[in-house]
């Protein structure tokens, strides 16, 4: 899950130079050396009240993150869920869940391996409507897919084990967070309110794999990372998110389902909370150690979002299904299913509600890698501020050109005198000589 922003766009201006190419590489020189001159210049106050404004909009975007697009994500996955249930051989359970494992699995593996293709051929430059259209079907569809392969992997997994003992739902769980911390991958335990998704367009079909190969250069092995990073680092998150779920089936308020789900989402929003809170000094000791000694803190900290992801899903999902039209199920499951994908197109960040790629614990340079992706509002400021900085250097260097210029000519006025003085005395000497 990336996010991505214009800062890094090319704000350069060619220009055509009065007297000589270099000083084409001078005025972006000047530009940057006049910008660094004016942070350099810049007064603590002003430095302190831009920091509080950047906290303050991490603090929106972490309560726009818990208060509408987790809620949206949810209610998504759940009205997707049970109406594939409704749909999909309804009085057999296992034939279902193997149905949804084949189209979950073989439509993740398409949208993975055609993703080039893709991105190659609908961008907003060539046809915007186009693009628009295509990409938010791309989502709708891939939402079902990925609704479909973790329903098929849970649900096979209730079948081939005991969804109604305790024991054995620890020991599954435990096995798969055993393979999960053996292949770096428990970052992939996090969901929302963990991340927002933007539809932006450098990024729409991107789709990671494990080991990160071309797909061009190596073919092949490119198709086998791809099974690898779908069939069984996927399989494994399911199974280990069943795990924690069937526990608090098990252990929180069995017998009152609507107490049990307002205890699972109390647990998960006191959850959430602290993990944000604590998410400046995990940071900042990522900043500071390297080695087994961070991957221990990384880990421990995806254990936590896994921990408040689990019960804030399962709480939600369990009130939806309490107080949500529960004596029309058909149209609860359709509610749910149509309204939040409609919220999040027009917030655009529909893509929040698929699951893709599979990221390396610890990876990235310092806090990169426990970053949180929920910049939304910050990331609408900044790129309105990286606008008004593109406008600012593509003024500066003109108005240094016109300066440069005007210098020229005043002094190619000044040696004009003199050259017409020399060709006068040329020419007087050439007549004595006559």
């Amino acid at each position: 899950m990336m996010l991505t922003s214009d800062a890094n766009q090319d704000t350069s201006v060619t220009t055509p130079c009065l007297a000589s190419c270099q000083t084409i590489s001078i005025y972006p020189a000047v530009a940057a050396t006049n910008a660094a001159a004016i942070t350099a210049k810049e007064p603590p106050i002003k430095k302190s009240q831009r920091n509080l404004h950047d906290l303050l909009l991490e603090i929106f975007d972490v309560l726009l993150s818990c208060l509408l697009i987790a809620p949206c994500v949810i209610a998504y996955w759940r009205g997707t869920w049970e109406l594939v249930g409704v749909v999909l051989f309804p009085k057999n359970a296992p034939l279902s869940a193997l149905c949804s494992f084949l189209i979950g699995g073989i439509g993740h593996l398409s949208f993975t391996l055609f993703q080039r293709l893709l991105t190659d051929n609908i961008h907003p430059d060539k046809h915007r409507l186009t693009f628009y259209v295509i990409s938010r079907c791309y989502t709708y569809a891939f939402g079902i897919v990925c609704v479909n392969m973790w329903r098929g992997t849970w649900v096979l997994c209730d079948w081939l084990t005991s969804a109604d003992s305790l024991i054995i739902i620890c020991v599954v769980t435990l096995v798969a967070l055993l393979f999960l911390f053996a292949t770096r991958t428990v970052r992939n335990l996090g969901a929302a309110p963990y991340s927002i998704i933007m539809d932006h367009k450098s990024d729409y079909f991107q789709v990671e794999t494990m080991f990160r190969i071309p797909s061009l250069r190596q073919p092949g092995l490119y198709l086998m990372d791809a099974l690898f990073s779908i069939f069984v680092i996927g399989t494994l998150v399911v199974v280990a998110w069943r795990g924690l779920w069937g526990v608090m089936d098990l252990t929180l308020y069995p017998h009152d389902r609507a107490k049990s789900a307002r205890g699972s989402l109390m647990m998960g929003c006191v959850t959430v909370t602290l993990t944000y809170v604590l998410h400046p000094i995990v940071r900042w000791m990522c900043d500071h150690i390297d080695g087994v000694c961070k991957l221990i803190i990384c880990d421990i900290y995806y254990l936590a979002e896994f921990f408040g992801a689990v019960n804030t899903w399962r709480g939600i999902w369990n009130l939806l299904d309490v107080y949500i039209y529960p004596d029309n199920l058909i149209l609860s499951y359709c509610v749910t299913h149509i309204i939040p994908f409609l919220v999040l197109t027009a917030l655009k960040c529909s893509n929040s509600i698929l699951v893709r790629g599979v990221y390396i614990d610890a990876d990235g340079e310092g806090s990169d890698s426990v970053n949180i992706p929920i910049n939304y509002i910050k990331l609408h400021f900044q790129r309105e501020r990286n606008k008004r900085s593109k406008a600012m250097s593509l003024h500066k260097p003109n108005f240094l050109i016109h300066k440069n210029e005007k210098e020229a000519q005043c002094t190619l006025n000044e040696k004009k005198p003199k050259n017409e003085n020399k060709i006068h005395s040329d020419l007087d000497a050439s007549r004595q000589l006559v």
